[in-house]
């Protein structure tokens, strides 16, 4: 089917804005977006500015290339204007750094309050054990920022466009995640840092696993190695050493 149909004033708009807004977050032109997705720009044009209806394909190929679930393209209806306010009230407590767990051969991460889902603020608790960049692997980059505070050791902190920066315990750091970047521990123990990553994509977690999946793999692991979702048993962490 052809992407004639005219847009409805309740959805197309918003899909319009929302596609728009997340094209101004990350510096993305309608070119970038348009290699993400397959996507034409003049298709991508007309869909920023409701002329146009997407159709189904067209949606699927918008949330995969832009690496979101297809249900975050469109605003609920909450957010409309004159909406009443929605509260979710949402809570979760991580009680000395348990979360969903995943090993690699020189990181262990621990995803705090993992019971919440589709949160845009994601914690997540890092022992470090490798002691060089070939060690760490390849620097990557997620969409999104991200703060890093060091708990215990000392790290090297790599980054694309600057210099490695050394850190200390007590040491912290805010970058831009779009920018490619790897931590290494600078002591015999492992180090310990706590990275807090925060985007406007609700499924950020997921793309953090997807990262995480991917060194797992590359080490000749398994996909297995992922946590289970939330709410399914698991195997209760080890207490990290303080």
């Amino acid at each position: 089917m052809a992407d004639q149909d005219p847009p409805t004033a309740s959805e197309a708009p918003e899909l319009g804005k929302l596609l728009r807004d997340r094209r101004a977050h990350h510096n993305w032109t309608l070119a970038d977006v348009s290699s993400m997705t397959g996507i034409s720009t003049s298709t991508l044009s007309k869909i920023e500015n409701g002329l146009l209806s997407p159709t189904f394909d067209k949606i699927l190929q918008l949330s995969r290339g832009l690496g979101v679930e297809i249900a975050d393209l469109f605003d609920p209806p909450a957010t409309a204007k004159n909406a009443p306010a929605f509260v979710v009230a949402r809570r979760s407590v991580s009680r000395h750094y348990d979360g969903q767990q995943l090993d690699t051969k020189y990181y262990t991460y621990r995803y705090l309050c993992s019971d919440v889902a589709h949160k845009r603020i994601i914690p997540i608790y890092v022992e470090i054990r490798a002691k060089t960049l070939e060690e760490a692997g390849e620097m990557t980059s997620h969409v999104g920022e991200e703060f890093v505070h060091v708990l215990k050791g000392g790290i090297m902190l790599y980054t694309e466009y600057y210099e490695p920066i050394e850190l200390a315990a007590g040491d912290s750091v805010y970058l831009d995640s779009t920018m490619k970047h790897a931590y290494v521990s600078l002591t015999d123990a492992p180090s310990e840092i706590m990275i807090t990553c925060s985007s406007a994509t609700p499924n950020l977690a997921q793309t953090l696993r997807e990262i995480i999946k991917d060194k797992i793999l590359a080490e000749g692991g398994k996909a297995a190695a992922l946590p289970e979702p939330a709410g399914q048993s698991q195997k209760k962490p080890r207490t990290p050493r303080r």
